[in-house]
């Protein structure tokens, strides 16, 4: 009861004397959050350069308490003399673990369409989860932050080279790039040797490309390009990097 309440107080910037013992009284999960506004659109100023701006911003939160049981051992007419083996008071609830998830996805979010019929994206994310294990006193905290660049661009009319005879396939080509870099740090929190050590974390840089073709209402042509490159934090991984690139068909059959 101790440890969760105080867990709680830290992760939730809360006074720990406002929490009292014998119940969870978390300040987390918050009520979740969606903001989308496109009120600049209308200003004189972004008509002359974009056909739509819109800022976006979002929270989610989650709150878990892992498998517990009641325990037997538990003798509530004799609270203050109920100790186990190691000399702690026996709670009325045996709990394995705790843990919290927060994400700003995104914290901020712009999306423009220009003029000129050009899509930029820019988006920052943040997100954390954290897990406090009850069996050997310890935190687990994941911490990540990362940047997304999509841009995109809708060429026209563009013709098929492949169709047959001289009636050549005219449709749109959705051209689509985004550039993102993300931070991932894991840390381990041991609460009795009151010691912190950074076991995982790396940095991730991806690019991705599509090109999409509608031949028909019912086959659509995509060609893709993708590269991930991860770069360790720690000295016990090593840098790897993973390429995707080809063509995709799919073919649609519900009318």
């Amino acid at each position: 009861e101790v440890l969760i309440n105080s867990f709680l107080s830290a992760y939730s910037g809360s006074d720990a004397s406002s929490f009292e013992l014998g119940e969870i009284t978390s300040r987390i999960p918050v009520p979740n959050w969606s903001i989308t506004y496109d009120g600049l659109s209308k200003l004189e100023f972004f008509k002359r350069y974009f056909r739509s701006f819109t800022i976006g911003h979002r929270y989610r939160s989650t709150f878990n308490v892992g498998s517990f049981t009641t325990n037997p051992f538990f003798d509530e007419e004799n609270l203050d003399t109920r100790l186990n083996n190691s000399g702690d008071f026996i709670p009325r609830k045996q709990i394995a673990s705790v843990s919290i998830s927060e994400q700003f996805s995104p914290l901020m979010n712009i999306d423009m369409t220009w003029n000129n019929s050009l899509l930029t994206r820019l988006e920052y994310k943040k997100d954390r989860n954290m897990s406090m294990s009850l069996n050997n006193n310890q935190i687990t905290e994941v911490k990540g932050t990362e940047v997304v660049i999509g841009l995109g661009y809708r060429l026209k009319n563009v013709k098929f080279p492949f169709s047959a005879k001289d009636n050549k396939k005219v449709s749109d080509v959705d051209l689509r790039a985004d550039f993102s870099v993300r931070n991932n740090r894991t840390v381990i929190r041991k609460i009795v040797e009151n010691e912190n050590q950074l076991t995982a974390g790396q940095r991730i840089f991806s690019i991705k490309f599509t090109a999409d073709y509608v031949f028909s209402s019912r086959l659509n042509i995509r060609a893709f390009f993708d590269r991930i490159m991860n770069t360790p934090f720690i000295s016990s991984s090593f840098p790897t990097a993973n390429t995707n690139a080809g063509i995709s068909l799919r073919f649609t059959l519900s009318q």
